[in-house]
This record gives C-alpha cells, structure tokens and sequence, in this order.
C-alpha cells in the first residue's frame, strides 16, 4: 500500500439526523434504512433508498424524561422494534414502515430489550415470522407480528438463565428447511457467555427441551485453539 495513501473516506450523510429531538443514544441499520433512537424518547427512520424519513414519539403518555435504550431494525428495513426508558420504567414497542402509530407489546413490560434476532431466511415486508427478543434480566420471548393485522400475532416466553442470571447482549437467529420442519439455531451472548441453541420443531418446544438439559455454552473471552 502507498505510504499515505487514504483507506476509508467519510462522507455527511444527514446533518440534522436527530432532527432536534435530543442526542442519539442508539442506532440500527437494514436495507437503506437507518432507524435511530434518542434521549428524548423519539424513533427516527431514514429511508435512503426512496429518501424520505418520518418520525415517532414514544415518550407520549409516560411520566418524566425518557430515552430510547435500543432500536432494532431487520434486514429488509420494513420492521422496528424499541425500548423507551423513564421513571415510569421501560416499554418496548413494534412499528412497521408503512404504520404511523407503534403497537406497545404490553407483556414486555417493565423489561429492557437489549437483542433481537431475526428468521433472516424467512421474515418478509408483510410478516415477521419468529423473532427471538433478549432481555437485560436474562430472558428470551419470541413474537410473531403480521402488518395487516396490526398487532402481534402471539407473544411467548422461550427461556429463562437461572444458573447464572445475567443480561442477553446479542443474538443470532439460523434457520433450515427439512422436508416437513424447520432446523433452528440460535447463538446468545452474555457478558461472560456464548449460549448455543438448537432443535426442530417449533422454538417454544426447542427452549422447553432444556429445562430438562444441560445449555451447551461457552466461557468469554474462552480459549482459542491455534491463536497467534
């Protein structure tokens, strides 16, 4: 490489990205669309493909200040999910692109979203198909959301850490077509652990398996066999 020589450039992409609804405080991106969320309790969307970008107030209704702990988006850019935090405590709302008012997800609350994943192989504009929610005390639900219905489809508990309770920091959702079932498999990370899931069937019977066995995970940072 040319002694230098720039790698990486930086270009403005919106100047006014929070549009004076307070700092960001978090952000997820999927498809040309960027969702961000704010300290005043605001979801900001910017569709850079079509170039438009619309906004939602979740501090509505709730007592105090309020700020968004964490925004999800997928990765066609149509399906958002939010956590807003106050003194009232936190609620956890899903919107879709083509909705002007959040549906709030009324089992969820009082908890702190802090990971999602998405069926990547299988969610489309109009359905979210399984998605797996992450909480900050160590629990896992599954929601399924169609747009036309305007509201979930179903909301479910999947899974609890009691061994070591800690918060669920990421997740990640594979999926794999059999011949009349769905493989799943469904990675967690906490601060000190790397969860792995797996089963056929559906995800309520896959996580309810494991009550009555052993969770395969792994230590953090854990060994790394043939490092350098």
């Amino acid at each position: 490489m040319e002694l230098g020589r720039q790698v990486f450039s930086v270009d403005l992409l919106e100047r006014y990205a929070a549009k004076g609804h307070g700092v960001i405080t978090c952000m997820a991106a999927g498809n040309d669309v960027i969702v961000l969320g704010t300290s005043k309790g605001w979801v900001i969307r910017h569709d850079f493909g079509v170039g438009d970008s619309n906004d939602i107030d979740l501090s509505v209704g709730r007592p105090g200040e309020q700020s968004i702990h964490r925004v999800f988006v997928d990765p066609g850019g149509s399906h958002c999910i939010a956590t807003v935090v106050g003194s009232g405590g936190a609620d956890t709302y899903y919107t879709h692109a083509k909705w002007t008012k959040p549906r709030i997800l009324t089992k969820l609350k009082g908890l702190l979203v802090n990971a999602v994943a998405w069926n990547r192989q299988q969610i489309t504009e109009a359905s979210t198909r399984e998605v797996i929610l992450g909480t900050d005390n160590g629990q896992l639900h599954e929601i399924w959301v169609d747009e036309k219905d305007k509201k979930e489809k179903y909301m479910k508990f999947l899974f609890e850490l009691t061994e070591l309770p800690e918060a669920f920091m990421a997740l990640q959702m594979e999926t794999a077509g059999m011949s009349n079932a769905t493989r799943y498999y469904v990675m967690a990370v906490t601060p000190t652990r790397l969860y792995s899931f797996t089963g056929i069937g559906l995800l309520e019977t896959i996580f309810a398996s494991y009550v009555d066995r052993a969770v395969h995970f792994m230590e953090l940072p854990g060994e790394i066999p043939n490092r350098q």
